[in-house]
């Protein structure tokens, strides 16, 4: 299994990088699959490493995945890189933001078809609302009610993402408010 993921981290890293929208290699989703585990278990020493980089990755997800669960493990020496990289507000982080697309909510559906593939590989539900925050973040998604009111699709996934990893709801607000400040 070392040798897989060791093997799995080369490709990662010399497979080319596509900077116009988020997406995960077969080796990225491998990785992820791999340290979605200790989302519930600390990290043993192995885990560790592959956290580590995970966190110096290009990948926006692997190191989302990566920081949450050191963070939510091991505490305070991870928070501003928590925050930093599960905030919503450009100012924060460097993340690129197309411009506001609005869909209506009917139309979800067909707005997740082409990632109905790649999110089926990926076999945490957790690290498939990861992964979709990152994209919405990313293509800046907002989602037409029937009663015209709107939800960011970013705002949402990563809301999903943390409830289901954290337990209180009130800290899960806590670190959103904080990390949008």
């Amino acid at each position: 299994m070392i040798k897989n993921c060791i093997l799995l981290i080369l490709l990662a890293v010399f497979s080319p990088l596509c900077s116009e929208a988020v997406s995960l290699t077969s080796a990225e989703v491998k990785l992820a699959n791999d340290i979605a585990l200790y989302i519930d278990q600390k990290p043993d020493e192995q885990a560790m490493k592959f956290c580590e980089y995970a966190i110096n990755s290009e990948s926006v997800v692997l190191r989302g995945l990566a920081v949450m669960i050191l963070s939510k493990h091991f505490g305070d020496s991870y928070r501003s890189a928590f925050l930093k990289n599960y905030t919503v507000n450009p100012k924060n982080d460097d993340f690129a933001s197309d411009k506001k697309v609005t869909v209506k909510i009917e139309n979800l559906k067909k707005l997740l078809e082409p990632y109905e593939r790649m999110l089926k590989q990926i076999e945490d539900a957790r690290v498939r609302n990861l992964f979709l925050f990152y994209h919405f973040r990313h293509k800046n998604v907002v989602l037409l009610g029937k009663a015209r009111e709107e939800l960011s699709l970013a705002y949402f996934y990563r809301l999903a993402f943390l409830t289901e990893v954290f337990e209180s709801e009130t800290y899960v607000k806590q670190l959103v408010n904080e990390a949008d400040r």
